[in-house]
C-alpha cells in the first residue's frame, strides 16, 4: 500500500513536471570559462535533483560499506548472547531434571558471552553442590562475584544457601554474619541467621535478632513471641545443665513477664528451682500460675515435688480436679500426693483413674509402691508387670 501511494505521487509529479516543460519550459544559461551551457528551467531542475539523488546514494553506499564490519560484529555479538541465553534455559530444565554433570556443562559452554553471567555460574554452583563437589562451587561462586560488580549480597546468600544444604554450618555462620555487617537490614539474611543460630543452640544469639526479624516484618508478632520463649527456654536449659544458677536466676528476672508465662520457659526455670532444692519456691510458681491458666506439665511437676505443708496441697490439688476430673496428669500427681500423705486407698484409687485415662509406666510404678504398702504382694506384682508391658509399648510405638 505504501509502495502505491509512492507510485501514484511520482507520477502525479512528473505530469506537472511536463505540463510546465510544455507550458512555460523557461530557460537557464551556464558559462564558466570557454564552456557554455543553455536548457530549459525543467531540464535543469530535473538534472540538478537527479545529480543530488545519485550524490546521496553514493554518500550513503561509502557510509554502508563502512559499516559493515560493526554491523558484523554486532551480529557476531546476538548470535552468541543467543545461544548464551538458550544454554541458560536448557541448563535450567535440565537442572531442575536432576541431570546435574549435564547441567553443568550447558551452562559454563556460553556463560562468558551471555548478558547474565551471574545466573550461569549462580546455577552451575548449584549443580556443583548436588554432585558433592564444594571446590568447584566455590569456584563458580567467585566467578558470579567478578563477573558482576553489585551482586555481593546476592552470591553471598546463595553461598550461605549451598554450604547450609552441605552441612557446613561454621561456613555458612561466618558468610552470613559478614553478609549481616554488609547489609544489616537484609530480611531473607536475617532469618538464615535465625534459623542457623536456632539449630545450632546458639540462643542468646537468636534472641539477639528477633527485633530486627519483627522490625522488618519477617516473622509476625506472634511468632517473634513463640521464638523468644522457645530461646530463653533454651538459654535456662544451658543454664541448668551448666549449673549456672546465677545465670539462670539473671535470665528470668531480665525476660519479660509475657515470656515469664510461657508454659515451657516457666518448667524449665522450676526445673533449676528443684535442682537448687528451692522446691517451696517453685511450688508457688506452679499455683500461681495454675491459678489462671492449666498445664499438663506443670501439674505433673507439682506431684514430682514432695515437700511442703502435704496435706495442704492435696486439698489444693483436689480442687483443681472440679474442672479437670479426667485429666490423667492431674490424677498421677492427686495419686503421689496421696501416697506421700499415707493416705493408701485414696491414693490407689486416684492412680487407678489415671490409668483408666492414661495409662503410663510411672502411674503402674507408684500404684505397684501404694499396693505394697498396703501389703498386697500380688496385686503389686502384677501391676509392675502392666507398668512394663506398658513402658515396652510406649517404646515400640515411639511414645514418650
Amino acid at each position: 500500500m505504501k509502495w502505491l501511494i509512492i507510485l501514484a505521487l511520482a507520477l502525479a509529479l512528473g505530469g506537472i513536471v511536463v505540463w510546465l516543460a510544455d507550458f512555460e519550459p523557461g530557460f537557464v544559461l551556464v558559462q564558466y570559462g570557454q564552456w557554455t551551457l543553455e536548457t530549459s528551467l525543467i531540464v535543469f531542475t530535473v538534472a540538478v535533483l537527479l545529480l543530488l539523488a545519485l550524490l546521496y546514494l553514493a554518500v550513503r553506499s561509502v557510509v554502508t560499506v563502512k559499516n559493515v564490519p560493526d554491523r558484523l560484529l554486532r551480529w557476531q555479538e546476538n548470535l552468541r548472547h543467543k545461544r548464551a541465553s538458550n544454554a541458560l534455559t536448557n541448563g535450567l530444565i535440565t537442572l531442575e531434571e536432576g541431570r546435574w554433570a549435564e547441567a553443568e556443562r550447558m551452562l559454563l559452554r556460553h556463560a562468558s558471552n551471555s548478558e547474565t553471567p551471574l545466573l550461569h555460574y549462580l546455577a552451575a554452583a548449584r549443580a556443583a553442590q548436588k554432585q558433592q563437589a564444594p571446590e568447584r562451587r566455590d569456584d563458580y561462586l567467585k566467578l558470579a562475584h567478578e563477573s558482576t560488580p553489585g551482586a555481593d549480597i546476592a552470591v553471598g546468600v546463595v553461598q550461605a544457601e549451598l554450604q547450609l544444604s552441605a552441612g557446613q554450618k561454621e561456613q555458612a555462620l561466618a558468610t552470613l554474619q559478614h553478609l549481616r555487617e554488609v547489609a544489616p537490614k537484609h530480611p531473607y539474611v536475617l532469618q538464615l541467621l535465625q534459623q542457623l543460630y536456632q539449630e545450632t543452640d546458639q540462643w542468646q544469639e537468636v534472641q539477639s535478632v528477633l527485633p530486627d526479624l519483627r522490625k522488618r516484618h519477617v516473622l509476625d508478632a506472634h511468632s517473634v513471641d513463640l521464638l523468644s520463649a522457645e530461646a530463653m527456654v533454651g538459654q535456662l536449659q544451658n543454664a541448668l545443665s551448666q549449673q549456672q544458677w546465677q545465670q539462670m536466676e539473671q535470665l528470668w528476672q531480665n525476660s519479660p513477664a509475657k515470656i515469664r508465662q510461657s508454659e515451657q520457659v516457666i518448667k524449665t526455670y522450676i526445673s533449676g528451682l528443684i535442682a537448687q532444692g528451692k522446691q517451696l519456691q517453685a511450688l508457688l510458681l506452679i499455683e500461681e500460675y495454675l491459678r489462671k491458666d492449666w498445664s499438663d506439665l506443670l501439674v505433673y511437676q507439682y506431684g514430682t515435688i514432695l515437700d511442703g505443708d502435704l496435706l495442704k496441697r492435696l486439698a489444693t490439688a483436689e480442687k483443681w480436679l472440679q474442672q479437670h476430673q479426667q485429666n490423667p496428669w492431674l490424677l498421677l500427681t492427686l495419686g503421689r500426693l496421696a501416697q506421700a500423705n499415707k493416705l493408701w486407698a485414696k491414693a490407689e484409687a486416684y492412680l487407678r483413674a489415671s490409668i483408666e485415662h492414661g495409662p503410663r509406666g510411672e502411674a503402674y510404678q507408684a500404684l505397684a509402691a501404694v499396693l505394697l504398702a498396703q501389703d498386697k504382694r500380688d496385686a503389686a506384682a502384677d501391676t509392675y508387670k502392666q507398668g512394663l508391658e506398658a513402658v515396652l509399648a510406649d517404646t515400640a510405638s515411639g511414645s514418650v
